[in-house]
């Protein structure tokens, strides 16, 4: 499953061949947002991929998109509810706009992969425990946060709920990053293209 396709198809496709990943072999595609930085690549990838594949979203996008996809016979599943969409594969569902990705990692417990967290990550977590159980080992992604506060009060509230990792990617301010390792118990690793996190 691939999670997000970014903004540039001629980005994804050079991303994947360097890091050895055959998009031809997707099974499903998982959408975060309607943001054009990480769906803007979808319909391309459709056409190159040329064949229906799922497409797990938190609702349904605008017109425009929605018509382009629909041309491209898209197989878009709104996830509006947590669920599990393919086996230990998991979505919080829909939080305003934005579902994340929940993974079930074997005797770690629940990885969270969030895109941008505009629901806020310490909500997105909440949400994984409620609807699925714990522990939760990581979450990694966009946390949408941008102060040094800000970051120490995600630290405090990851180390209460017993994380052990956490990786801030995408959107998640140079200041919030300090924060966070201030307050953060756990191991706070780097994010960047590329990255490959072994759990």
């Amino acid at each position: 499953m691939l999670m997000d396709t970014g903004g540039s198809h001629e980005k994804l496709t050079w991303n994947a061949r360097a890091l050895d990943v055959d998009l031809s072999e997707l099974d499903a595609i998982f959408i975060s947002h309607w943001h054009g930085d990480h769906c803007g690549a979808l319909p391309e990838l459709l056409r190159a991929l040329g064949r229906g594949i799922p497409i797990f979203v938190p609702r349904a996008p605008g017109w425009l998109m929605r018509r382009e996809l629909a041309s491209l016979g898209a197989k878009l599943t709104e996830v509006r509810e947590p669920s599990e969409l393919m086996p230990g594969v998991l979505s919080t569902g829909d939080m305003g706009g934005e579902h994340s990705l929940v993974l079930r990692a074997e005797e770690l417990g629940l990885v969270v992969i969030t895109g941008c967290s505009h629901p806020g990550p310490g909500r997105i977590v909440q949400r994984a425990l409620e609807a699925f159980g714990g522990p939760i080992h990581a979450l990694i992604g966009g946390f949408h946060i941008h102060s040094y506060h800000e970051g120490l009060e995600l630290g405090r509230l990851l180390s209460e709920l017993g994380l052990k990792l956490v990786c801030p990617c995408h959107c998640t301010g140079l200041r919030a990053k300090e924060g966070l390792r201030a307050s953060f118990e756990g191991q706070v690793i780097q994010c960047g293209v590329g990255r490959r996190i072994e759990l």
